[in-house]
């Protein structure tokens, strides 16, 4: 996919570089506050200065004259927000707890409690807790990556308009996502100790032993409301439904068992899905605006 770039920045660049100065700013007034600061402040820093520095370099080039290194960046400026997404999350741990120095779980917890008088993020792993509920909720949890991975790669090569699109509705969604964990530092049903080992424990078959793997070799705590899982799934889900045809109710149907498996998994409270949910269909909307209006203003 080629893209014409007729002014300095693109839509993906407006909103990386809103988010990254964000972030600088937000670490440089809560310094003594935050775990690494240094080093995550370098790292918004460096981030927010590349994508300044790319997007003039591309600008700057002849296209007639370099079109091969043109067409690189620009294959790179649509595309390098996803390899900043794993970071920016983790890197969240380091500053989330700038304005609240405590996690706001108990909070969370009491929603959760008050709706059901019970915590559905504990209860629901062990009530249903068979072999095969275990990998159907863990399956549909898993679904997540391929996804993600999947439906921008078909979109790349069939749809590179709708390509563009969802790469930065995703970048939007997420971003969306990122400035609310930065400054509400939730864990989510791993709060719970006894939630935080089951999820930690391999049982059940091969996906349920996945997502342990997973959880059991990442350190990040935060940033679970809202349910990034739920709103990103259900932008995957939209973009499917319009561009995918009848493979878009598959992704459908994945998206209904990956929101309970959110909580089910114990990895969410339920409060945290269901705020997922309007964060994903708000937030797909929202950001679709936002990129016809900036695609106009370039």
């Amino acid at each position: 996919m080629t893209k014409r770039y007729d002014k300095l920045f693109s839509a993906i660049d407006i909103i990386t570089l809103v988010y990254s100065g964000w972030i600088t700013l937000y670490l440089a007034f809560g310094f003594s506050r935050a775990t690494d600061a240094g080093l995550h402040f370098a790292a918004h820093l460096s981030i927010f200065t590349a994508v300044l520095f790319l997007a003039w370099w591309h600008k700057s080039l002849d296209e007639s004259k370099s079109p091969k290194l043109y067409k690189v960046l620009g294959f790179v400026r649509s595309l390098y927000p996803v390899a900043l997404f794993g970071y920016f999350f983790t890197s969240g741990y380091s500053y989330n707890r700038i304005i609240f120095g405590d996690w706001l779980d108990p909070f969370f917890m009491n929603i959760d409690l008050r709706l059901f008088d019970y915590l559905p993020s504990l209860e629901w792993g062990k009530q249903f807790a068979g072999f095969w509920t275990n990998e159907l909720f863990h399956f549909a949890y898993f679904c997540y990556y391929p996804m993600i991975a999947g439906l921008p790669l078909y979109l790349y090569f069939k749809k590179p308009k709708a390509f563009g699109e969802l790469i930065f509705i995703l970048s939007f969604v997420f971003y969306m996502c990122y400035f609310i964990y930065s400054i509400v530092p939730v864990i989510g049903g791993r709060y719970i100790e006894e939630a935080m080992a089951i999820t930690q424990q391999y049982r059940a078959g091969v996906f349920t032993h996945i997502m342990v793997f997973i959880y059991r070799n990442s350190g990040h705590l935060g940033g679970a409301f809202p349910s990034s899982h739920v709103a990103v799934t259900l932008v995957l889900t939209i973009s499917a439904l319009q561009n995918l045809s009848k493979m878009g109710y598959v992704f459908l149907l994945i998206a209904f068992f990956l929101t309970i498996a959110t909580v089910y998994c114990h990895y969410h409270w339920f409060i945290d899905s269901v705020f997922g949910v309007f964060t994903g269909v708000g937030g797909y909307f929202l950001a679709k605006y936002a990129y016809r209006k900036l695609q106009g203003a370039r």
